[in-house]
């Protein structure tokens, strides 16, 4: 935020306000239509399939425009130089070790333009190294414009898949660590891989391409010291409103809602379904059961049947005389 008389006199200029919005809302129109966004469009829709590598391709292309995208980063720049409250119209994307702008999405693809500061990386480092590898479930191509003469280690897991089961998650293993040279381009099944930023002499600036098509039901979480699983996360944010909307209409005690909850139950992701079934349990225990005897007998996943079958026999007293057999695991799953 931009401090002192400069703001205080925007704040109070209703014509000044409307001046810097117009001009995000031209700029934001005018690369809608640039045929650097037409075609990426385009591209995606006459995909014959759907795989990952067949979106990173069309990703590809849109990276080797780097004239263009250079030109559209020239513009933002005129124009905030000559609005200083001028905001770019593209989604701010930042974590602790980077910051960028999100250049495209859709449901298959997203691409930004971002920058990893060598500062941040040395901060978020220490002397100890990072806390956690992180698996994201998600294909991501990185293509490193200026790599800053960076050294990446890599790492793998066991893959995550729809049945993954935290008791079976087992431990990460580095595969390898190496520089990395400017124009290199890297593609990272995130499904068992990974990788991590050991050194960096300065920025690095890149591209990133994420494709979610055939993505993991989940994100995976291991120890940077012990290489043990810690923990998993939702990578479908759909399931997370999903959850988020059930937790909210139990908290409301909306009755009312109790077959739009029970017919959620046929969610895809078993985490998912296990949340929505605890919060039934908790709105009305005597609706839960009937789905709670499909789920503990039918349900997929081993975890979500064993689950099931305990609360049956814990809160239920005992009113199914038999169910599989306890599955080692957490099913807790952050969304």
């Amino acid at each position: 935020m931009i401090a002192g008389a400069e703001l205080a006199a925007w704040l109070r200029d209703g014509t000044a306000q409307a001046r810097s919005l117009a001009a995000v809302e031209a700029c934001a129109r005018r690369w809608s239509r640039q045929p650097l966004m037409t075609e990426i469009e385009r591209a995606l829709a006459a995909l014959p399939e759907r795989s990952a590598a067949a979106v990173l391709d069309v990703a590809r292309n849109f990276m080797d425009k780097s004239d263009e995208v250079a030109s559209m980063m020239s513009e933002l720049m005129a124009s905030s130089r000559a609005d200083p409250f001028f905001r770019p119209p593209f989604h701010p994307m930042s974590s602790e070790i980077h910051s960028g702008l999100l250049l495209f999405h859709n449901p298959d693809l997203s691409i930004a333009l971002g920058v990893s500061g060598v500062d941040l990386l040395a901060a978020k480092g220490g002397p100890r190294g990072p806390a956690s590898i992180n698996f994201s479930g998600i294909t991501t191509m990185f293509r490193y414009l200026k790599a800053g003469e960076a050294t990446l280690s890599f790492w793998e897991a066991p893959p995550i898949t729809d049945d993954f089961v935290a008791g079976r998650a087992g431990t990460c293993r580095c595969t390898g660590r190496r520089k990395i040279a400017d124009g290199e381009e890297i593609v990272i099944d995130g499904r068992y891989q990974s990788f991590t930023i050991e050194h960096a002499a300065s920025d690095m600036l890149y591209f990133q391409a994420m494709a979610r098509t055939g993505a993991a039901p989940l994100a995976a979480e291991y120890d940077s010291e012990t290489l043990a699983f810690i923990g998993a996360s939702s990578t479908d944010e759909a399931s997370s409103r999903v959850q988020m909307m059930v937790s909210l209409l139990r908290m409301m005690e909306r009755e009312d809602a109790l077959p739009l909850i029970v017919e959620s139950l046929a969610s895809p992701h078993f985490y998912t379904r296990w949340h929505i079934m605890r919060e039934l349990l908790a709105m009305d225990a005597e609706a839960g059961l009937e789905p709670l005897r499909r789920m503990a007998a039918d349900d997929p996943h081993p975890e979500v049947r064993a689950a099931a079958q305990q609360t049956l026999e814990l809160f239920f007293d005992g009113a199914d005389e038999a169910g599989p057999e306890p599955v080692q695991g957490d099913m807790q799953c952050r969304a």
